[in-house]
Formats: structure tokens, sequence, C-alpha cells
């Protein structure tokens, strides 16, 4: 058992913290199930989206609130059909094991798992070398939807919740529509995807999946005209195929994207929507399900790491940012909270559907301006979304090859950084912390498990 407890401790995420629920296998591998125990087994909840919340409704009729505090973790939408850091050799990687039991242990409660539609049509197999399939016993990588159903009870063991991401439409093209024919994906095949994936991961058995990011990032969709490429229309087309399979899950709808202008502090500043965050329009056309309490609103939000823009920055910042002025935590908060409410904040004052980010943060310790404008900006969007009582949010990202392309607003390049250091096995402690405050929200809990009574 002492050789066991020393194996199982060089794969561990190395947080300071213990945990108290180790699964010790028949043959004495710690941490390392073979699969994961369904003697208590949960049903699955009629996930709804209402008071400005998600709510898991058990068939008693109990409702329970869930705020999120969520990470992205990605690598299922690439050529390696399988999330990053599960290599688990003898210089770095991981488990599925110990990420599911480090994000527990530090209170995140959701994981959003971006996938590609070229992986679920071609039903590709982790690609060799990437997975330790002997530290990781319970991950079934025989095929993509096996990978992904096993990983889901990986983190159902933890009570933690699965949102999937229509992330890609190939391994390398995200797409900026549902669909693009030009690369050979077609509406018909992205409809496709979504009833492989909403047949397959619905029920008592992914009881955690709380439903469908129906599309990364449409940048090139419009909104409400009536087109092919109405994002409004494709949700509805989208949403309407995942119900058929699953009636319980819900449909998380991002923005598009567009130029605008808001006053903040008596000035008009122009600004152009982070990818997936434009959803001004939203208060007035909004997609119409055929299951009512299914939307779930979930835009982007990023820092000048992504790009820079010219209202994180003061009076003298040239259009190219060779120049650039910082402002004070006060300024860079009144922007921040006037250009996210102008968005899509403002959707959360009417406490109907919920409203949460699917992506925000990025760069933290990293930040090379002098008065970290970026890093600030990270804590400011944790501010205003605690303050506006949002759902929550998925912060960008677990990995440490997310990549960054500025850093400071006049150096362009490719920084990296992730809540994992580069060995998948070390905690970005500093970044780590920064997600503390978001413990707060008052609907913080795992996902509740409704156990089955006997019938």
């Amino acid at each position: 058992m002492e050789y066991e407890q020393h194996v199982a401790g060089k794969r561990s995420i190395k947080d300071g913290k213990t945990d108290d629920n180790i699964i010790i296998s028949d043959d004495g591998q710690v941490g390392n199930p073979k699969s994961y125990d369904t003697s208590v087994t949960c049903e699955m909840p009629d996930y709804q989206s209402k008071n400005g919340q998600i709510v898991a409704v058990a068939a008693n009729g109990t409702e329970v609130p869930i705020q999120i505090k969520g990470v992205n973790w990605f690598g299922m939408e690439t050529t390696l059909a399988v999330p990053f850091g599960l290599w688990e050799n003898a210089d770095n990687g991981t488990t599925a094991y110990e990420i599911a039991a480090f994000l527990a242990r530090n209170n995140f409660n959701a994981v959003r798992l971006p996938v590609s539609v070229e992986n679920i049509l071609n039903n590709s197999p982790p690609q060799k070398g990437v997975i330790n399939l002997s530290s990781n016993r319970a991950i079934n990588g025989t095929d993509f939807i096996s990978t992904l159903q096993t990983l889901v009870k990986s983190l159902a063991y933890r009570n933690i919740g699965v949102l999937i991401s229509m992330h890609r439409l190939t391994n390398k093209k995200s797409g900026a529509t549902w669909f693009d024919e030009d690369i050979g994906v077609t509406q018909d095949d992205f409809l496709d995807a979504v009833d492989t994936v909403s047949s397959n991961l619905c029920g008592q058995d992914y009881w955690n999946v709380m439903g469908l990011d129906l599309k990364n990032e449409p940048e090139k969709a419009t909104w409400g005209t009536g087109d092919d490429d109405d994002f409004v229309v494709g949700c509805e087309k989208i949403a309407k195929v995942m119900h058929e399979n699953c009636p319980q899950w819900l449909g998380f709808v991002e923005g598009v994207v567009s130029t605008h202008t808001v006053t903040i502090g008596g000035e008009e500043l122009e600004y152009y929507d982070w990818w997936g965050g434009g959803l001004q329009k939203a208060g007035n056309t909004q997609p119409k399900f055929t299951i009512e309490n299914k939307v779930v609103w979930a835009p982007h939000y990023y820092t000048t790491a992504v790009a820079p823009q010219r209202y994180f920055y003061g009076d003298g910042t040239t259009s190219d940012f060779s120049t650039y002025v910082e402002l004070s935590d006060e300024d860079l908060l009144a922007r921040v909270e006037g250009t996210m409410n102008d968005m899509f904040g403002y959707l959360a004052d009417d406490k109907n559907y919920a409203l949460l980010l699917g992506e925000f943060a990025g760069l933290y310790t990293k930040d090379a301006h002098p008065k970290k404008t970026t890093k600030r900006t990270t804590d400011l969007t944790i501010q205003v979304l605690m303050e506006k009582e949002y759902a929550g949010g998925f912060m960008w990202s677990l990995n440490p090859e997310s990549e960054y392309q500025y850093n400071p607003a006049d150096t362009e390049g490719a920084f990296t950084e992730g809540m994992l250091l580069d060995d998948w096995l070390s905690p970005n402690s500093e970044f780590l912390d920064a997600f503390t405050p978001m413990d707060a929200m008052p609907n913080l809990r795992k996902f509740p498990c409704f156990p089955i009574e006997d019938r």
C-alpha cells in the first residue's frame, strides 16, 4: 500500500490540500479506479434556467439553484481528441482522477469541455501517446464518444457539472458560424453531431451534463435577420435536435460581433464585441426553444492579452497602442462594468434566464503592464459578475498551453499561462487564488445528486 500511495502522490496536483474521498481499488491501486462506483445512482435532473440562475430540478419537484465556478479544459476539439494533460509520465502530466480531485478541493463545480464536429462525426479515438491509459484506467479511449462518456463520469464522482461546447467545426478551424461549406461542414453535419452527442451523453449515467454551448464564438453570424446565418434561428435549430434527445439539457447561447458605442463617465467610447460577447439585441430578439426555461446566456469577455481595447486605456493612448496610458482602478472598473453591461450584462437585471461568462480571464501572473492592466481586468470582471449576480462563469483555462497574443498592449507575441503550470502537477497559485472571491456566490455548490428511489 505504501508503494501505491507513493505512485499516486507523484501524479497528484500539489496544491497543499488533502483529498478526503480517495478511491482504493480491489487490486490496491490508489486513485486509479478501474471504473466509477455506480452503486449510488443519481437521477438525471431537469436543468432549468430561471430567476437568473441555473436550477437542477428533481423528479419529485425539489429545486436546487447552482452558480458556476468553472474552468475550461481544452483538447477534445483538436487532433488529440482528448483533453490535454492526461499523458502522465515520469516528467509531467496527470490523470482525469487527479484533475477532478484538484477542482473539487478548490471549489470549482463545473467544467466546460470544447469538442469538434469533426471528432464527433468521425468518432475519433484519442491520439496515441497523449493519454496514459494505465493510470487513467476508468477512461475508455476506444473512440471519441466513449472517451467523453468516461470523462464525464470521472467528474460526476466529484459532483462536478459538465458543459459540452460545440467549439470547432474541424479540428483546426473553429468556423465563424455553426456551418461552413467551404471547410466541409454543412448545417446537416452540425446537427448530426449535436444528435450524436445529445443521444449518447444524456441520462442517469451522465446526470452531471447540464447541456450544450450551442456554438462557440459565431463571430460572422447575424442576430435576428432571418438569413441563413441568423444565430437566433441557428440556436433554435440546434436546440430542437438536442431537446428531441435530451429535454433535460440547457442551451447555452453566445453572442455575435459588431461595433458599438457606449457612454461611460460622460465619454462616448467605441468598442468592438469580444467574439461570443455581442448580445445587445437579445433583450428584444431571443431564441425560442421548444421547451421553456432552457436558454442560458453565455457570452465571453476578455482582456488586452487577447486583443488590446481602447476602452481599457486613458487619454494619450495611440491607436496602435505603441503608446498606452493605464487607468486607475476606479476608471478601469467603470470601463469594464460599462462595456460588460452594454454587451450583455443588462440581461442579468430582469432575473429571467441565467447569465454567465462562458469564457473569461486569461493571462494573469505574467502581465507585463507596469500597472497590471490585464491582471486587473480579470479581477474587475469577477467583481462585476459578483456584484451583478451573474450565474457565474468558466475561466479560460485550466491548460498551461493557453496562448495569448499581447503582453503588454504594445507587444505582440505568443504568451502562455493557465491555472496549472507546464508540468500539469503544480497549481499556478496566484491565478488559482484570483477566483477565490467567487467562493462567496450564495448558490455555489456541488452539482446535486438526486438519488433514485427504489420503486
